[in-house]
């Protein structure tokens, strides 16, 4: 495994991105969706990203890259083709110990950005470590086509049941055991329409006893 799979909490943290083309824009999409504050450093920006800064949390710097442009960032994207600004932009990150996300450059990136599908509180991130992001892209489209809305509601239906369990004392086996039954098929298609007379059934199945959607804070109304 060339990349470890970690998942960052950038709600109001301040990201860098530099550039301000079509590559610019789909990674300052994605920060800003995750609650980061974004600098993008650029002498021209796309108007989408202009509107896009002016409707989030967002400031533009219009000029092109400096050293000390990184500075007190947490992490930083460079989204230009300019290879001196990817590798003074790549040195002063590892001077600062900043991840940094370069575009296309795998080889100058301590970070990479998989391709991210969610569903509520479900993330699914798919990484080909670089090689191919289009091929990513592919697959994390087909795994939405499978994967429907029903999954974020089976995923806040298993946190209230963990934290039942917890209250219980049930063993870490058997509460493996229960999570499992809520992929099955027939309750996930019950999630999907509607069915709550259904998704109680099973759920009553699955702890062995008259269970409450209201405790669960399922919408059955």
């Amino acid at each position: 495994m060339k990349y470890f799979p970690l998942l960052l909490d950038l709600r109001g943290r301040s990201c860098v991105v530099i550039g301000g083309g079509s590559a610019a824009l789909q990674k300052c999409r994605i920060l800003l969706d995750a609650g980061a504050r974004i600098t993008l450093v650029s002498p021209r920006i796309l108007p989408e990203l202009a509107d896009l800064l002016r409707s989030g949390a967002g400031t533009h710097v219009p000029r092109a890259y400096q050293r000390g442009d990184l500075s007190g960032h947490v992490l930083a994207v460079v989204a230009t083709n300019d290879q001196a600004v990817q590798e003074a932009a790549a040195h002063e990150a590892e001077q600062l110990g900043i991840l940094i996300n370069v575009v296309d450059n795998p080889k100058r990136c301590s970070f990479i950005m998989p391709a991210i599908l969610s569903r509520g509180d479900l993330t699914i991130a798919v990484s080909t470590a670089g090689r191919s992001p289009g091929f990513s892209g592919a697959l994390r489209d087909r795994l939405a086509e499978l994967l429907g809305p029903e999954y974020a509601r089976a995923v806040e239906v298993a946190a209230r049941l963990r934290e039942r369990w917890q209250r219980q004392s049930i063993p870490l086996t058997e509460r493996r055991r229960r999570a499992r039954c809520l992929l099955d098929e027939e309750f996930l298609a019950a999630l999907r329409r509607d069915d709550w007379s259904l998704v109680q059934r099973h759920l009553e199945q699955v702890e062995g006893e008259p269970i409450s959607l209201a405790e669960l804070g399922v919408e059955s109304s």
